[in-house]
């Protein structure tokens, strides 16, 4: 058996008669929240720390966007990610929670075969973008064909390498797996940055982002496999389980991107890109909110679904009321944002205001899924997911097309809320 390596560790310093007094604090809490309170501590800080420091190199990148770029061609290169995210439908999108719920169990053998099982899937991805980038070249669109055959090389092999990162998180390395999305988030930033002051054309982006993208994600995945040196061995629980994952969500890429091609089919790239700004800040602060909730799965994942029960309603009045006080800050500081910093977008400020009606439901939607990926509870899983699919879709078609952005943030709004109400009732009505 091979030897393991030894991970490296990166401590925080504290005064010897601090710590043991952060800690009785914690222990302290516990009483009131019924959480594990130095756990989510410890994992929290890095969770929050990585999250904090990706958000903000992120914002840094959309800042320098918003300054540097023309609406025009920040719109254009937002729609050829968003193109790039509806192929994603072709590639194995459910994979990445497979191999953390199978490594949270032991398993750490699925990261190796799911990430050769996903490189001989990823195939169908690359033919399918270089049929489309072939209707593109057919129209006459040569820069869509570009931008599009770069990605058909390129994004096959970043979906595939990520999935060390979910790896990690199913071992309870957050610390690690934080600091390697910091490293990963800076490189991206970089070499978008480069990319606009060597040119600024949507070639050099579409090439900047694929190229920084995929020497990351193989970067770490690498590291990944040196540090820990998890087992070839057959994953087949693992594979399955993905790929139902993949089948259930089969709609999220479109529904993650729609309203990306809507906009700049109906109202232009000039929308698109106001669009993109508002939502700027939303787009960074919940993923860092759900982050938090899913330090959380490698012990939900040992639990019954009869131990969940006990605290349940306690989780989602807890996550309701922190969620508002997050929607209401950002609701009151969106006016300052923009007009200090980007004073081109001003007209994005009120689109940016409604969307903090969105960090309401973002805790409770996400700890609900937390619960049905950690219990593999698929067919309801499926349901969920279909529900939420087809009502953005239709939402998104309808107001988006009608009403541009405002009709867009008015569709947010209401599949958060109306998610948050089916994921409730889904979980009681499977636990009556």
């Amino acid at each position: 058996m091979a030897a393991r390596a030894v991970v490296p560790r990166i401590y925080i310093m504290y005064p010897t008669s601090i710590k043991p007094r952060l800690i009785s604090l914690l222990r302290w809490s516990e009483r009131y929240t019924n959480l594990d309170m130095v756990y989510f501590a410890s994992g929290g800080f890095w969770q929050t720390f990585g999250q904090v420091t990706t958000s903000l190199l992120g914002l840094g990148l959309v800042l320098f966007f918003a300054n540097f770029l023309p609406k025009e061609t920040y719109g254009t290169y937002r729609y050829i990610l968003s193109l790039s995210g509806i192929l994603s439908i072709f590639t194995l999108t459910g994979i990445s929670q497979a191999v953390a719920q199978a490594t949270a169990v032991g398993h750490e053998g699925a990261l190796r075969t799911a990430v050769r099982y996903q490189l001989k899937w990823n195939l169908i991805l690359m033919l399918v973008f270089i049929i489309t980038g072939t209707y593109y070249f057919i129209n006459g669109n040569f820069a869509y064909t570009g931008a599009l055959l770069i990605l058909g090389i390129a994004t096959p092999f970043t979906n595939a390498f990520n999935t060390y990162g979910a790896y990690l998180d199913g071992k309870r390395q957050f610390r690690l797996n934080n600091i390697f999305s910091i490293l990963s988030t800076g490189i991206y930033v970089g070499g978008m940055m480069a990319a606009v002051w060597w040119g600024g054309t949507v070639m050099w982006l579409i090439t900047a982002y694929a190229v920084a993208t995929l020497g990351a994600n193989l970067l770490f995945y690498r590291l990944t496999l040196t540090m820990f040196n998890p087992p070839m061995e057959p994953a087949d629980d693992t594979l399955r389980f993905g790929r139902h994952l993949t089948y259930i969500k089969l709609l999220a890429p479109l529904t993650a991107q729609i309203d990306g091609i809507i906009l700049n089919h109906f109202w232009g790239p000039a929308a698109l890109a106001v669009y993109a700004m508002a939502t700027a800040i939303p787009n960074r602060a919940i993923p860092l909110v759900k982050d938090w909730i899913d330090i959380g799965f490698p012990k939900v994942a040992q639990k019954t679904p009869t131990e969940i029960d006990r605290t349940f309603y306690m989780r989602i009045g807890q996550g309701l009321f922190v969620g508002g006080i997050l929607g209401g800050t950002w609701a009151l500081a969106a006016p300052m944002f923009f007009t200090y910093f980007m004073p081109q977008y001003l007209d994005a400020t009120p689109y940016a205001q409604l969307l903090g009606l969105t960090f309401v439901f973002s805790m409770p939607n996400r700890y609900i899924t937390v619960l049905l990926n950690a219990q593999k509870m698929t067919k309801r899983i499926f349901f969920n997911t279909t529900m939420a699919s087809l009502l953005t879709l239709i939402l998104y078609g309808v107001l988006g097309i009608w009403g541009g952005i405002l009709g867009l943030i008015t569709a947010q709004i209401t599949v958060a809320a109306t998610s948050f109400l089916v994921n409730v009732l889904t979980w009681r009505m499977g636990r009556a």
